[in-house]
C-alpha cells in the first residue's frame, strides 16, 4: 500500500488539532458559562476610605497597590459618592439601594428595618451561598445587617481590637468593637477553603461574600511595616503624623484584601469572580478643622473609591468620570449576575456603562445628607440639626438651616470647596435649593428603631452616638 503523501498527513493533523481545540472550547463553555451568567461575587467595603487618599485615584503615596492593579484591569468610577458620612447608614444604602432618608437608618446605632429587601436576600433566593465577615461593631448583626446571609461572622472575641471596654455600668462587655484586617482575612480564606471555592475543579453554587475592613477608621494604629512603606521618617507635625498613619492603615487594609485575591487566584477562581471594592465614606483629616467624619458633607467625607473587576462582559480598563452613587451597587450587581432588580431600588444599574453600551450622565443629580444633631459642639465645631446637599453637574449646594449656613461651590474651578459662591451666584443657589427642598420633602421614610442603651453606650465609646 502506498504511504500517504505529505499533504494528506498535514491535513489529517490539522483536522485533529481543530477537533481538539473545539472540544476544549466546548468544555470551557460548559464549565465557565454558568459563571458568566451567575458569577460568584466578592464585595469588599473598606471603612473610612476617602478616594483622594488612594494611589488608585492619583494619590502620591503608595496606599493601594492592590486596588491599583484591580482598577487597571477593570472599571474605576472616578467620582463616586456615599450618601452619608457614617458607617451603618452608608452600608444600609449599598445593600438596599435606598438613600438614608428612605430606609430610615440615618445614624449609627439604629436598626435597618426588616421590610427593606437586601442584596444578600435577592442573591440567596437566586441560588447564591451568602456569607459576611465584618470588622466593626457598627455593622453587628443586631443592627439588621445579617439578613440574607447564611453565615455572618461578627465575633471579635480574642481579636486585636483598636478599642476595648471590659466593663460598662459595672457589667462585663463580652465582645470587642473591631478586629484587624489580617484576622478577618484569615476567617474569609478559611470559609472559602471549607466551602470548596479554592479548588478550581470543584463545582459549587456561586457565592456572595461581603468582607468589611475597618482599619482606616481612627484610632490610626498601622502595623510598623506598613507605616514604614508610607513614611519611613514619621512627620514631626502631629496632624501630618496622623495623616501618615491613616495612609498606612489604608495600605494595611489593601494588603490584606490582596491576600484574599491571592487565595482565590491560587485556587484558579479569582478571574471568574465579580469583585467590587468600595468605601463607605471618607475622613476629614483637618481640612476644615475636623479630623474625623460625620459632621459635614464636603467632598473629603463623601467621595469614595468604587471599582469593579470581572473578565466577562465589561469594557476594561476604563475610567468613568461622571458622578455615580454607591446606591447604584445593588442594581449593578444584579444586572451583571443576570437577576432582575428590586422595584424599590433608588440606584441606577451601571452595567451598560461598564460594558461600553451607554454613557454615564455627567449631569446626574446626587443627593447627600448628614444626620441630625441636637445642638452640640464636636471637636470645636458647632453642629445643629441636619445638613443636606446635592451635586448637579459642576455645582454643589449645601445647607444646614438650623445652623444658618449655606454654601455653593463650583467643583470644576474649586474641587476643594474653598470659595463659597452662595451670595455671588444667588440664581444658581436658588435653583439648587429648590431641587434640594423638593427632594427632602418627598423622600423621608419612617425612622429606624433605636438600639438598646447598652449597645448605644458601646457605639458612643467609638464616637458613633451623640
Amino acid at each position: 500500500m502506498a504511504r500517504p503523501n505529505s499533504l494528506f498527513r498535514w491535513c489529517a493533523v490539522a483536522v485533529a488539532l481543530a477537533a481538539i481545540a473545539t472540544a476544549v472550547w466546548l468544555l470551557r463553555a460548559v464549565v465557565f458559562a454558568p459563571e458568566r451568567e451567575h458569577p460568584s461575587i466578592l464585595l469588599v467595603t473598606i471603612d473610612t476610605l476617602r478616594a483622594d487618599h488612594c494611589s488608585a485615584y492619583g494619590y502620591a503615596r503608595p496606599t493601594t497597590p492592590r486596588l491599583d492593579v484591580l482598577a487597571e484591569g477593570g472599571v474605576r468610577f472616578a467620582t463616586a459618592y456615599a450618601p452619608i458620612p457614617a458607617t451603618a447608614p452608608s452600608h444600609a444604602s449599598m445593600f438596599t439601594s435606598l438613600r438614608p432618608r428612605a430606609h430610615g437608618l440615618i445614624k449609627n446605632g439604629q436598626v435597618l428595618a426588616p421590610q427593606h429587601r437586601r442584596l444578600a436576600e435577592v442573591l440567596r433566593d437566586n441560588g447564591y451561598l451568602t456569607a459576611a465577615f465584618v470588622s466593626s461593631f457598627a455593622v453587628n448583626r443586631r443592627f439588621g445587617f445579617d439578613k440574607g446571609f447564611a453565615s455572618y461572622d461578627d465575633d471579635f472575641r480574642g481579636a486585636h481590637s483598636s478599642l476595648k471596654m471590659s466593663t460598662w455600668a459595672g457589667q462585663p462587655v463580652p465582645e470587642f468593637f473591631d478586629r484587624r484586617a489580617s484576622e478577618t482575612r484569615l476567617r474569609v480564606v478559611d470559609w472559602l477553603r471549607s466551602n470548596g471555592y479554592l479548588e478550581p475543579a470543584r463545582a459549587s453554587a456561586p457565592f456572595f461574600l461581603w468582607v468589611h475592613l475597618f482599619d482606616p477608621h481612627d484610632p490610626y494604629d498601622p502595623p510598623p511595616g506598613d507605616r514604614a512603606r508610607i513614611s519611613p521618617e514619621p512627620p514631626g507635625d502631629p496632624v501630618q503624623r496622623a495623616i501618615a498613619d491613616y495612609d498606612a492603615e489604608i495600605r494595611f487594609a489593601d494588603r490584606e484584601m490582596g491576600a484574599i485575591f491571592d487565595a482565590l487566584s491560587a485556587g484558579g477562581r479569582f478571574d471568574r469572580v465579580l469583585t467590587i471594592v468600595v468605601g463607605d465614606h471618607g475622613e476629614g483629616l483637618m481640612q476644615r478643622g475636623h479630623m474625623h467624619h460625620g459632621l459635614t458633607i464636603h467632598e473629603e467625607q463623601m467621595r469614595v473609591p468604587f471599582v469593579f473587576h470581572w473578565p466577562y462582559g465589561l469594557k476594561k480598563p476604563v475610567v468613568i468620570e461622571a458622578p455615580v452613587e454607591i446606591v447604584d451597587l445593588a442594581p449593578t450587581v444584579l444586572e451583571l449576575a443576570g437577576i432582575a432588580p428590586e422595584s424599590q431600588f433608588q440606584g441606577t444599574s451601571l452595567a451598560r456603562v461598564m460594558r461600553g453600551e451607554a454613557a454615564a450622565d455627567p449631569e446626574r443629580t446626587v443627593f447627600l445628607q448628614r444626620r441630625r444633631y441636637d445642638p452640640t459642639e464636636i471637636e470645636g465645631i458647632r453642629v445643629v440639626g441636619e445638613q443636606l446637599g446635592l451635586r448637579l453637574g459642576r455645582w454643589k449646594y449645601i445647607e444646614a438651616r438650623e445652623e444658618g449656613t449655606y454654601a455653593l461651590f463650583d467643583l470644576v474651578t474649586d474641587p476643594g470647596e474653598r470659595r463659597n459662591l452662595f451670595e455671588t451666584q444667588d440664581g444658581k443657589s436658588d435653583e439648587l435649593a429648590h431641587i434640594l427642598h423638593a427632594w427632602a420633602d418627598s423622600s423621608a421614610g419612617p425612622a429606624a428603631p433605636p438600639v438598646s442603651p447598652e449597645d448605644a453606650e458601646k457605639l458612643r465609646a467609638l464616637g458613633y452616638v451623640q
